[in-house]
Formats: C-alpha cells, structure tokens, sequence
C-alpha cells in the first residue's frame, strides 16, 4: 500500500523566498512589533534581519533622504485606505551602496483581537532601474541627436540641390562644363556621410555601457539573419561570407541588442579591411561550458605594433579600411567592454597581409 509523502510547505516557501532574493514581512503597527521577516533581508540591507526586528523604526534610517516624505506618506494612506501598494524606493545600505527597492504590502486584519497587521514583500529591482534609466536617457539623447542631426545635415543637402539647378540651367544653355560642380556635390555628399558616422558611432559607444539586460535566444538564427542581410548586399561589399555552425539551434543568454552589436561591429570590420572578392569566415561553437565565435578575414591584416594597442579606447592602432573609411579608434574598446560585462574574453590572432582571425567565447 503506498504512502502520500508530506511536504513542509513552510519551508519549502522560506526557501523559494530566499533563491528568488524576496524578503517577506509581517509587521505589527500598533505594537511597533516586526513578527517576521525572512532571512533574504540581510543580503539586501546588509544587516541582521534580528538587529531590524529588536527596533524596525531603524529601517528608517537606511532610507535615502530624497524618498523618506515618500515612504511615509504613502505607509499612512495604506493604513488609511487598507488598499494594497506597491511602492518603489531607495536606500542606502549598511556598505553605503544606494539600492532600488520594491516593497508590495497589504492590510491584513486579526481575527483574535480585530487588531491589523501588515504583510507583503520586498526585493532589489537597482539593476532594472538603472538599465530602464539609461534606457530613457539614451532615446531623449537620440531624439536629440536626430534634432541636431537634421539641423547639420540640411546644409550640405541644401547644397547640392542648389548645385543640381545649377547644373541643369547650364546644360539646357549648352555649357557642359560641369565638373567643378560636381566636385562640389562629392565633397557635400561626403560631410553628409561623415556627420552620420560619427553620430552613429557616439551613440554605439554610449550605448554599451548600458546596464546587461540579458535574455535566452538562438542566436544561431540571429546570426544567420544578419549575415543574410549582408549577403544580399554582397553586390556592394564585393565579398564571400561563409557561415559554419552546427545545424540545431544554439541558444544564449545574453543581452541581446549589446551582444548582436559586437559581432556585428567585427564583421564590419573585417569588411573594411578586407579587398574586394575577399572571404570572410564566421564559426559558431557550442561548446559545454561556453559559447565560441570566431570571425577570419583574408584582409590586410594588423601590423604587429598595433597588437598591443587594438583593445585601447581611442586607440593609436585606428587606420583608414582599404576604401578609406575612416575609424575613431572605438570599436574595439566597445567589444572588449561588452565583451567583459557578460564575463568572457576576446582575443585575436594576424598577420600583415594575410589577414586576421578574431575570437569571442562566452561562458554558459
């Protein structure tokens, strides 16, 4: 005859609070009396949950200046109106790091006594704050980056349509000396192109310091997409692409937006510096421990004495691509930077030349 096995669900709950990181509490307003709060409370304040439940009216010390009045005012109208809140706040913690919490507490009322308790729970939501914050920084940023872009840009545009009825009233007067004009149009058209570069290429720096919003995908089928769109521009670049992987999915977990960028950002890169009917092989690995890429090229290849200073911001190494685009000296920095946040490594291995073989693995 079998047996139903018995479960301690009391603690099976304390332990599903303490692996999600949430700190439950019952709090007793009348008494001034914290009957409970779960041990997940000291990894976020960085003090004893026993020191907060001998004087809870410490806990008000922790918060932050700026959000005290809030704090206050909104435990009075949960008290008031016996409505549950959910209230995000700041505190500064015992090691005075300034944290984002969220507490979401209810009225609950005793049957014994007709006496009130509150209840709820609270955990740490800083990194989803600050990842939204920049998040909302860099689209007013960028709106005001196209505001000013669009300002530079109308004169060079301005330019060149004059230039055009220019050009157009001479060839109906039968003067077909054109050339000066469009010399003039080339070097306009030239501005216009660099001023976007160079917004673009600000903008991709900023962004990677972005808070690592990460995320599970096959980033097998993102890889394919991006080079099937250069593929299809195969006719422009003039180059082969050839892309090795296994043929299941690979899934990751990774912010996706940064991670994309960097790859994205080498086989740029390697199409620079990379002549015309030139081959540029992407790998994917899914190794047991961590996820490998590779992007080779049968470029120009780097001088030995860039070696040592590809991965610097700003870096001296930076050099014109075989069609004389021109670099800043940032898009290596940036990839060893978002490299470094997911805890992985980069490194690369070229030759004058013979061109150069850039490898990334992220560990699982």
């Amino acid at each position: 005859m079998s047996t139903t096995k018995q479960f301690d669900y009391t603690s099976i709950l304390k332990k599903i609070a303490e692996d999600f990181k949430q700190v439950y509490f019952v709090y007793h307003p009348e008494n001034n009396k914290l009957i409970y709060v779960h041990p997940s409370f000291r990894k976020i304040w960085e003090i004893s949950e026993e020191s907060v439940q001998q004087n809870p009216q410490s806990l008000l010390t922790y918060i932050h200046p700026e959000d005290i009045k809030f704090v206050e005012e909104q435990y009075r109208k949960l008290l008031q109106d016996q409505v549950p809140k959910q209230i995000d706040f700041r505190i500064i913690s015992a090691s005075q790091n300034t944290k984002w919490i969220t507490v979401s507490a209810a009225v609950y009322r005793s049957e014994e006594d007709n006496g009130i308790c509150l209840g709820g729970f609270a955990f740490d939501i800083s990194q989803t704050k600050e990842y939204l914050n920049n998040t909302l920084n860099f689209n007013a940023k960028k709106n005001a980056t196209l505001e000013i872009l669009s300002h530079d840009l109308a004169t060079p545009f301005t330019n060149i349509q004059g230039i055009i009825d220019i050009m157009e009233q001479q060839v109906q007067e039968g003067d077909l000396d054109i050339s000066p004009m469009i010399n003039y149009i080339k070097q306009d058209a030239k501005r216009g192109s660099d001023l976007i570069r160079n917004f673009v290429g600000n903008e991709f720096l900023e962004s990677s310091q972005v808070v690592l919003y990460k995320e599970r995908f096959d980033i097998k089928e993102k890889l394919q997409i991006m080079l099937d769109d250069y593929k299809r521009g195969e006719s422009l670049v003039a180059k082969q692409f050839i892309f090795k992987a296994s043929a299941e999915p690979v899934y990751v977990e990774v912010d996706q937006l940064k991670f994309m960028q960097v790859l994205n950002n080498l086989i740029s890169n390697a199409i620079k510096f990379t002549h015309e009917n030139g081959i540029i092989n992407i790998t994917l690995e899914d190794r047991p421990e961590s996820t490998f890429y590779s992007v080779q090229d049968n470029g120009i290849g780097i001088p030995q004495a860039m070696h040592s200073h590809l991965f610097d911001k700003f870096s001296p190494a930076r050099r014109e691509g075989v069609q004389g685009e021109k670099s800043v000296g940032l898009g290596m920095s940036i990839i060893k930077n978002i490299v470094a946040l997911h805890q992985g490594k980069v490194w690369f291995i070229s030759e004058e030349g013979k061109g150069s073989t850039f490898f990334i693995e992220i560990p699982k």
